[in-house]
């Protein structure tokens, strides 16, 4: 008996073919082969601002994923708070979704943006307080909630991204959740805190970051572990979180990026700056030292 292919999967063999083949890119990109039961239902096309998820399948049965993520900065002066006008359908009902009442976060989202000039000025501050203020742990099963995770000022992933949106979302930007993998062959190319859930049968880590709306860009992703209006190639956004059986496989990578680095009180914190941003002049009261700017750019 013939297996049947999907007409989903046939469409991406006639259209996408060259989209996964590896090539010169101004940028950083890997390409990787999606194993497991029905990876269409759980894989998904984007075509944003500065990342790019193109889906093809070579023999009309397989299926691979090729993300790309541009070197240059993106740079567009959509002031802060966005106009409503400004917004498409999806932005907006992104805000008309009701938040609850915490005058922590509003209080917080205040003063963390009170002075911003333009939204991919607003993420970073937000992305600078998640990255720096939120300790980064281990998920441990348990519900995961913005006004918890301010609380304790601990989080894994999901903990830190709803408090990232959620910030945001109260100044009036749109942010929403994506859900994803961090794709690595082995777990020494992971953080030291995360390598130890570093999954082989899934080929890297299941993970948790933002999208945030921005006037004339669109939907920009940011990862609140330190990661400003950019992700890497090794964020692979999926429609929803896949079962068990599901695998990543690198087939092919370029080198990774190099991002400058903001130094803080606490230490290095990367920070990928949209050209025409102000410096972040403060977290909590903290000051990021804007000299660092000048410093080499670091991994």
């Amino acid at each position: 008996m013939r297996r049947r292919v999907p007409l989903g999967i046939l469409a991406l063999a006639c259209a996408g073919i060259a989209a996964a083949q590896e090539g010169p890119f101004p940028g950083e990109w890997a390409r990787y082969r999606l194993e497991g039961p029905a990876t269409w239902r759980y894989a998904r096309p984007v075509e944003g601002a500065g990342y790019r998820v193109a889906l093809s399948s070579p023999d009309g049965r397989s299926l691979e994923a090729r993300v790309e993520v541009q070197a240059a900065p993106i740079a567009v002066d959509a002031p802060f708070p966005p106009s409503p006008a400004a917004l498409s359908g999806e932005a907006r009902a992104a805000l008309a979704d009701p938040l609850s009442d915490d005058p922590e976060q509003d209080s917080l989202s205040r003063r963390l943006l009170a002075d911003a000039k333009t939204t991919l000025e607003a993420v970073e501050r937000v992305i600078a307080f998640t990255a720096n203020r939120i300790r980064y742990v281990l998920p441990d099963g348990s519900s995961e909630t913005a006004s918890a995770t301010l609380r304790a000022r601990r989080a894994s992933c999901v903990g830190r991204s709803l408090l990232a949106a959620e910030l945001l979302l109260r100044a009036g930007v749109p942010a929403r959740q994506v859900t994803g993998i961090l794709a690595a062959r082995r777990a020494r190319e992971l953080t030291p805190e995360s390598r130890s859930v570093f999954n082989a049968e899934l080929g890297g880590v299941r993970h948790r970051w933002i999208e945030v709306f921005v006037p004339g860009l669109g939907w920009v992703p940011s990862d609140p572990g330190g990661l400003a209006n950019t992700v890497t190639a090794r964020h692979l956004a999926l429609d929803r979180q896949p079962p068990r059986g599901f695998h990543v496989d690198v087939a092919g990578r370029s080198d990774e990026l190099k991002r400058p680095a903001l130094e803080t009180v606490e230490g290095g914190l990367t920070l990928y700056r949209p050209r025409g941003a102000g410096v972040v002049e403060a977290v909590e009261g903290a000051p990021l030292d804007p000299r660092a700017l000048a410093a080499p750019p670091r991994r």
